[in-house]
């Protein structure tokens, strides 16, 4: 916990992605919302997104909840995952260390708890401070450096990243944070969403390391426009990813909730509200071609039991030998995004094709696989 104090103490108060951060993914979110849940919150949920940033100062207990060291723990390092029920975690690792980690995908899923709680009560001006505070740890948790021990570049030389990041370049270059909507998904299991979503995101921390190591050395520095210049040249896409990926988790999470308490004050039924998968799918990568990242995107169908398949997703060679393992675990229904860096993987340029296997007893034949093609150009 000190390390985090001596963070905070450094920088003021290291707010997430900032007031101005926050404010863009908690307004945005509503643009998810389905057209007929009754709830107009675009500003309430703006003027309240940092209202979990102010409590730090008086509440000892909120401020483990913004983050999780995730790379803390020698499971994740060696395999991608930590155990993901609370209580297990604290008996392996102690509470101390835990908390000194940090509980910031718990902090989520109490949240999302809550938030059914205050909807089942038909308590809704709780019910949209509490989905403030959702938006406030959801963006946390799409903010890089919130999920790793280097979170303020201290391992590599970089201090100073984290605000330089999440604060001045965002407040420089906010107008140009701008997304649409997409069609959003009931989580079917919160836990592994959540999870999801932060071993997902975490291919980003190298991303904003190596734009603010790159931006610094065209520069000269770290505190001129030319340097702000070319971090946002240089981090800008995926940076504006991360917030749309936020808003839309949030309204799932939000929707979720809302679902699970019984749809109160609604005029339709829930089937008319979310759109849910109803078939595997691999989609086309894109940029295609790549230099030197791509997205994945694929889909797991909803099933009446809930069931969640073992997937693998793997990236092949022209001659079929497997250069990349993105993913290999059970998920359940909804979509997917993955970010493919060949640069991580030493590969050169030319054809490669990425395969996604599914075994499942859901299926016909007890498996599904479709392949694709990617093209590296460098």
């Amino acid at each position: 916990m000190l390390k985090k104090i001596l963070l905070i103490l450094s920088v003021l108060l290291l707010a997430g992605w900032g007031r101005t951060g926050h404010l863009i993914i908690n307004t945005n979110a509503v643009k998810f919302f389905p057209v007929n849940f009754n709830f107009d919150w675009k500003q309430q949920l703006g003027e309240h997104a940092s209202d979990a940033d102010y409590r730090k100062s008086s509440d000892p207990n909120e401020s483990p909840k913004h983050y999780i060291d995730i790379d803390s723990y020698q499971s994740f390092v060696d395999s991608g995952y930590i155990i993901q029920n609370y209580d297990s975690i604290v008996s392996v690792y102690g509470l101390n260390n835990v908390i000194d980690i940090g509980i910031l995908p718990w902090a989520i899923i109490n949240t999302t708890d809550s938030l059914q709680a205050a909807f089942e009560k038909e308590d809704y001006n709780k019910a949209l401070l509490i989905a403030a505070d959702l938006g406030h740890y959801v963006g946390d948790a799409h903010m890089p450096l919130h999920i790793t021990k280097n979170y303020n570049g201290q391992y590599t030389n970089q201090y100073g990243v984290h605000s330089r990041y999440e604060t001045d370049m965002i407040n420089k270059y906010s107008s140009q944070i701008n997304y649409s909507s997409d069609s959003i998904f009931y989580v079917d299991n919160i836990s592994d969403y959540v999870f999801n979503m932060i071993y997902g995101n975490y291919i980003y921390v190298d991303s904003v390391l190596n734009a603010d190591s790159q931006a610094k050395s065209y520069a000269g520095n770290t505190n001129s426009d030319q340097y702000y210049q070319k971090f946002w040249e240089l981090s800008g896409d995926f940076t504006i990813r991360l917030f749309k990926h936020a808003s839309k988790s949030l309204a799932e999470l939000i929707i979720t909730a809302w679902i699970n308490a019984g749809s109160p004050n609604s005029l339709t039924s829930v089937n008319n509200f979310i759109r849910k998968v109803n078939s595997f799918q691999l989609y086309q990568n894109y940029p295609n071609p790549f230099n030197p990242s791509t997205t994945i995107k694929y889909s797991v169908p909803y099933t009446e039991t809930g069931h969640s398949p073992s997937l693998q997703l793997k990236v092949f060679d022209i001659l079929g030998n497997e250069v990349a393992t993105l993913v290999n675990k059970e998920q359940s229904p909804g979509e997917y995004e993955v970010e493919f860096d060949a640069d991580k993987y030493s590969l050169s340029s030319g054809i490669y094709f990425y395969r996604l296997t599914i075994q499942s007893d859901q299926l016909k034949d007890g498996s599904f696989a479709q392949t694709k093609k990617l093209v590296l150009i460098k």
